[in-house]
C-alpha cells in the first residue's frame, strides 16, 4: 500500500479533500473506495480542485506545438503520458498494465473473437478503433520513433481512467472528449449508481447517491451505459445494470431493404410515438408485437449458436471467450425476460 499512500499524500498537497473514505483493495476485485464510516445519501467524498485536475487547461505546450490542432483531448492526453518518462512510478505501479488490457480490451483481441461480438458492440468497437486510429496517425507524424503499442497502451489508460468534465472551456470539445484525470478519484469503480459528481471551473465533486456503511466500497456510475459499452470502452461487464439493454440489429436489418433501413432511419423520432400507441389508427402495434416475439426466439436461437461458435474457437486466451460467452449469457437472459412481459399480450 505504499505506492497508494504516496499518491493519496500527494493529492493532498495539491488541494485533494477526502472525506469518509479511503482507497482499499477488495478480494477478487482490486483497488477500489472504501467507506471508512458510515455515511448518509448526499455526503461529499472528494473536492478536487482545478489546480489539481489533468484536462485541456494542462496540456503541454511543447508536445501540443508538434501535434496536429485536430487531435483529440483524449489523444493528446495519451501523447503526454507516452512521452513522459518521469511518470508517477506509484502510479503506473496500480493501473491496469498491457497485459490486463490484452485480456479485457476487444479492440486487442483476435480479430475471430471481434467477430463474435454482438451487433452494438461490434458499432462501438469500430468507432472506437477509428478514434485510435485518427489519433495515431497524428502522433506518429510528430513522434515517429515511439512505436504504436507504447502509445496505444497510454491512449487506453486514459480511456479508462479519465473521468467526464465539462467546464467553458471543454465545452467547445465534443462530448465524448470532455475528459480529465482525477487523482485518487480514478480508483472508484463503476455500478450503475452510488456517486454522483459535479464539475465546475473551480473544482470537481464527488457526492454520495445512497447511504454506506463503513467498510462498503463506494461506486461511481460511469454514466447511463450498456453492458456493450462498458465492455468496449472499459472491459468489464456488470452482472446487475439497470441500463443493459439488447441491441436487435443482427435479426432486424437483414430482412430490410435499403429502401426500407432509409424510410426507418428518415423518421426515427416518430418511432417512439409509434410504440406510445399514439399512431395505432390501424392496430398494427400487436401485429408488431407478434412479428417482434417471432424475432426475440430468433435471435435467441442464435444466441445458442453464438456461444458454440464461441467454444469451438481454437484461438484467443480463454478468460478473453469466457468474457465474451459471458455477454451472450447476458443477452440470452435479457431476450428471455423481454418475451415474458405483458407487451406480448397486446
Amino acid at each position: 500500500m505504499d505506492a497508494v499512500g504516496n499518491l493519496v499524500r500527494s493529492a493532498d498537497e495539491k488541494g485533494v479533500q477526502i472525506m469518509g473514505v479511503a482507497p482499499a483493495f477488495f478480494p477478487g476485485r482490486g483497488l477500489g473506495i472504501m467507506a471508512t464510516n458510515d455515511m448518509d445519501e448526499g455526503h461529499v467524498i472528494m473536492t478536487i480542485p482545478t489546480l489539481a485536475i489533468r484536462s485541456l487547461h494542462t496540456t503541454c505546450q511543447e508536445i501540443s506545438s508538434k501535434l496536429c490542432p485536430s487531435i483529440s483531448l483524449h489523444g493528446l492526453l495519451a501523447a503526454e503520458f507516452a512521452l513522459d518518462d518521469a511518470k508517477s512510478a506509484d502510479w503506473a505501479s496500480l493501473v491496469p498494465q498491457w497485459k490486463h488490457f490484452e485480456t479485457s480490451m476487444p479492440c486487442l483481441w483476435p480479430r475471430e473473437l471481434q467477430k463474435c461480438l454482438p451487433a452494438e458492440a461490434k458499432r462501438l468497437l469500430a468507432k472506437q478503433c477509428s478514434n485510435f486510429d485518427n489519433d495515431w496517425d497524428k502522433f506518429k507524424k510528430a513522434f515517429a520513433h515511439h512505436c504504436r503499442q507504447d502509445y496505444l497502451y497510454a491512449w487506453l489508460l486514459i480511456g479508462t481512467r479519465a473521468f467526464y468534465y465539462e467546464t467553458p472551456t471543454t465545452m467547445a470539445l465534443p462530448k465524448h472528449d470532455r475528459l480529465a484525470l482525477l487523482p485518487v478519484a480514478d480508483f472508484l469503480n463503476h455500478a450503475d449508481s452510488g456517486c454522483v459528481f459535479r464539475c465546475s471551473s473551480e473544482s470537481y465533486t464527488i457526492t454520495t447517491e445512497r447511504p454506506y456503511r463503513k467498510g462498503d466500497e463506494i461506486y461511481l456510475s460511469y454514466g447511463d451505459h450498456s453492458n456493450d459499452y462498458l465492455l468496449v470502452e472499459y472491459g468489464f461487464l456488470l452482472g446487475e445494470n439497470k441500463w443493459d439493454k439488447v441491441c436487435l440489429d443482427d435479426i432486424i436489418l437483414p430482412k430490410l431493404s435499403a429502401e426500407q433501413k432509409r424510410e426507418l432511419s428518415d423518421n426515427g423520432p416518430q418511432w417512439q410515438s409509434y410504440i406510445d400507441g399514439e399512431e395505432d389508427v390501424e392496430g398494427t402495434l400487436a401485429k408488431a408485437a407478434k412479428l417482434l416475439l417471432v424475432l426475440l426466439q430468433e435471435y435467441l436461437d442464435s444466441v445458442e449458436e453464438m456461444r458454440m461458435r464461441i467454444r469451438a474457437l481454437q484461438i484467443g486466451q480463454e478468460c478473453q471467450k469466457d468474457l465474451l460467452e459471458k455477454r451472450w449469457e447476458q443477452m440470452e437472459v435479457m431476450i428471455k425476460e423481454a418475451m415474458a412481459t405483458t407487451w406480448f399480450a397486446v
